[in-house]
């Protein structure tokens, strides 16, 4: 945990871990894509075995080990974890941090607990704005400078170039994000549920963010900036317009990730000067066979 909390530090400059997870005024409340019944449609859509949605738990056969059903982002209610095993939960990314509540249920952990970086949009853009680290807060001047044209999109599943360019930079840095055909999936089912942000210098495309709402939560799902993009800090711009639209939309979390400081530490950095706070997760678990 302290190499952890060094790393974000670094990450911060001066502001350090300690500020990042100081909780909001009021808790916010989880309710990740991952655990959404939009979500939970979409796969089955997609021809995933989906046996339950509350939480959603993803099944797969496993030739002598049999069906294993997984869940990611949850369970959110933690108290019938032993109800959720005997139905056949053999695996799950853990939401809360509650290991006693697994351990007890007959799980053991098998890899420690990630950090997530959740943006509070209960407060007034003005409020948000001072809330920016300053660094962050410079580079938004330079790009609202920039005379950038944004543009919002009401995403369906229609090709677009954001997905070219992302799914061609996770192959180069060696990342599975979610497959762009589930993400399509989502839109399609889900009217005015998938946005996309377009930042555009003298008409030609130099930025992009797809954000897919789900309840009282958005989450920043895919992003692509181009040379020019970083050099007018367009991904700074639209990420600031896209939280004002979301907030104006009534979402309360937006929820921006993981933050890995070992093989991402820009992009944490560039999560965490928004003055999103610092979440820890539960962590991955599997059944103790024979419990």
């Amino acid at each position: 945990m302290a190499l952890i909390h060094r790393a974000i530090n670094h990450a911060l400059d001066k502001r350090g871990v300690n500020g990042a997870m100081m909780p909001a005024s009021r808790p916010l409340q989880q309710y990740p894509l991952q655990q959404s019944a939009a979500f939970a449609h979409a796969l089955t859509a997609f021809g995933t075995d989906v046996s339950c949605d509350a939480p959603v738990i993803l099944n797969r056969q496993f030739g002598p080990l049999g069906r294993i059903g997984f869940t990611s982002r949850g369970p959110l209610n933690t108290d019938h974890m032993r109800d959720l095993r005997r139905d056949g939960l053999r695996v799950f990314n853990a939401e809360h941090d509650q290991p006693a509540i697994y351990k007890a249920a007959g799980f053991a952990q098998i890899i420690t607990p990630a950090h997530l970086a959740e943006w509070d949009l209960r407060a007034s853009a003005q409020d948000r704005r001072a809330a920016l680290h300053p660094k962050w807060r410079n580079q938004l001047r330079k790009a609202e400078a920039a005379n950038l044209h944004i543009r919002e999109v009401t995403w369906r599943g229609a090709p677009h170039p954001l997905f070219t360019h992302a799914d061609a930079l996770a192959l180069k840095r060696r990342y599975k994000p979610l497959p762009t055909a589930l993400i399509t999936t989502f839109a399609s089912l889900t009217p005015h549920c998938a946005l996309i942000f377009e930042a555009s210098d003298k008409g030609q495309l130099i930025a992009a963010i797809l954000v897919l709402r789900h309840g009282p939560t958005a989450t920043y799902q895919t992003a692509w900036t181009s040379p020019q993009g970083r050099i007018h800090h367009a991904h700074n711009l639209l990420l600031a317009h896209s939280a004002n639209r979301l907030a104006s939309l009534g979402h309360l979390t937006f929820d921006l990730g993981l933050v890995e400081t070992d093989h991402a530490a820009p992009l944490a950095r560039f999560k965490l000067r928004t003055g999103a706070h610092l979440r820890r997760l539960g962590g991955t678990w599997v059944a103790i066979p024979g419990f």
